[in-house]
C-alpha cells in the first residue's frame, strides 16, 4: 500500500517504561531517541493510549513519571469516543501506545471510530510510537495470542504493509509460531523485533534500528523460504 511521506512510526519490540516484568534502565535510550524525533519544540506534547491493558493505572503512572519533566503528558481514556480521540490527537506531537491484548485494543478502536482518527493523525504528521501491541498494530497482518491460548492471524490497521512480531527472540513460542505461519503462507513476510529494540519507519521505509541493551537485541526481516523462513537482520532503507 502507499504510505504518506509524513507517516512516522517508532515500533519497540518490548520493554521500556511500561514493562510489567521490570524496567530495564538501558531502555531509556529508546525513549530519549523518540523524544528527539520531534525536533526543537518549545514544549513537546505526548499522549498515551493504554487500551490494550485496560488503562492499567500502574502503566499510566509510569508514562507520566517517564515524560512529565520533558514534555506535556496526557492520556486517552478507554471510554473516549471518536470525537474525544480527534480532539486528543489534534493537540499532540506524538503518541505512545502501550502493550497488552492487541485484539481487544483493535476491536475497541474499530467499534468506536478511534482507528480512523489515528490514521488521520498519522497522515497529519503526528508521530506514532508504541511497544509490543502498540508497535505492531500499525501493520497489515498480525499473529496474536499467547503460547497458552494459541496464535491466530488478525488484521492490523494497515498503515504499513506486511506483518510484524514483537518479543521475537525473547518469546521462543511466539517466534516459532510467527515463523511457521510465514513459512506456510498464512502470514505475510514482515518485521520481527526483539525486546529493547526500536525501529524507526518513515514514509514506509526503515530509517533506523535502535538497540538499547548492550547484551542482545536486534530487528529482522522474516520471509518465506523453500526450507521454512529466511531471517535476515533488518537494514535501513528496507521498504515496507
Amino acid at each position: 500500500m502507499s504510505v504518506g511521506t509524513r507517516v512516522q512510526i517508532f515500533a519497540v519490540g518490548g520493554g521500556g517504561f511500561t514493562d510489567p516484568e521490570g524496567v530495564c534502565v538501558d531502555d531509556r535510550r529508546l525513549e530519549d531517541y523518540l523524544l528527539a524525533l520531534a525536533g526543537p519544540v518549545s514544549r513537546l506534547r505526548i499522549g498515551y493510549i493504554g487500551h490494550a491493558s485496560n488503562d492499567d493505572p500502574v502503566r499510566v503512572a509510569a508514562f507520566h513519571h517517564r515524560f512529565q519533566y520533558c514534555a506535556s503528558t496526557t492520556i486517552l481514556n478507554l471510554n473516549a469516543t471518536a470525537a474525544d480521540a480527534g480532539a486528543f490527537l489534534g493537540k499532540l506531537d506524538m503518541i505512545y501506545v502501550g502493550g497488552g491484548r492487541t485484539t481487544m485494543m483493535l476491536d475497541h478502536w474499530r467499534e468506536t471510530g478511534i482507528a480512523e482518527e489515528l490514521l488521520a493523525a498519522a497522515d497529519r504528521g503526528v508521530i506514532l510510537s508504541g511497544v509490543s501491541a502498540g508497535a505492531i498494530c500499525w501493520f497489515s497482518d498480525l499473529l496474536l495470542g499467547t503460547a497458552e491460548d494459541g496464535y491466530d492471524c488478525y488484521p492490523g490497521l494497515g498503515l504499513l504493509g506486511g506483518s510484524a512480531c514483537p518479543h521475537y527472540i525473547n518469546e521462543p513460542p511466539r517466534r516459532a509460531a510467527y515463523d511457521r505461519h510465514i513459512a506456510s503462507g498464512q502470514l505475510a513476510a514482515g518485521l520481527a523485533i526483539d525486546d529493547g529494540v526500536g525501529v524507526l519507519i518513515s514514509g514506509g521505509v526503515v530509517i533506523d534500528i535502535v538497540r538499547a541493551r548492550a547484551d542482545a537485541g536486534n530487528a529482522y526481516y522474516v520471509a518465506p523460504h523453500q526450507t521454512g523462513v529466511d531471517v535476515q537482520p533488518l537494514q535501513a532503507g528496507h521498504c515496507l
